[in-house]
């Protein structure tokens, strides 16, 4: 059985570089749902959750055209994830990877006391 799964990109309302809409997240859809949602690896993210749905072998990851953009190996992929270098990504092993900063869609305890580097934003009441 051929899985395949298919690979929509989130367009930002920013402009990119060149002045066009860019996109560094994306969700990936497999067997008509979102398994992989806002991913900015999501080669990797699919192995793993594949995985631990019990699936092994490979999986095609089609693009948002419909055309074939990679075939993944689910139990390689899933033990790595890709990690931005000075000159372009590579693929790292998981355990030897340090963990990201919190990504702008983490939510934050606000219960937290404020530290130095902690930017003040204004409420919508007009409070500070």
């Amino acid at each position: 059985m051929t899985l395949t799964a298919k690979l929509f990109p989130i367009w930002t309302q920013e402009l990119g570089v060149s002045g066009t809409p860019y996109s560094d997240r994306y969700n990936v859809v497999f067997t008509g749902e979102i398994i992989v949602a806002r991913s900015r690896d999501p080669e990797t993210d699919l192995a793993r959750a594949l995985l631990a749905r019990g699936h092994t072998g490979t999986v095609t990851m089609l693009g948002a055209t419909g055309k074939r953009r990679t075939i993944i190996n689910i139990e390689k992929a899933a033990k790595m994830r890709t990690v931005e270098t000075g000159t372009y990504p590579r693929f790292r092993r998981i355990e030897t990877c340090a963990k990201s900063p919190p990504a702008a869609e983490t939510p934050i305890d606000d219960n937290r006391p404020l530290k130095a580097n902690d930017l003040a934003v204004a409420t919508t009441s007009g409070e500070f």
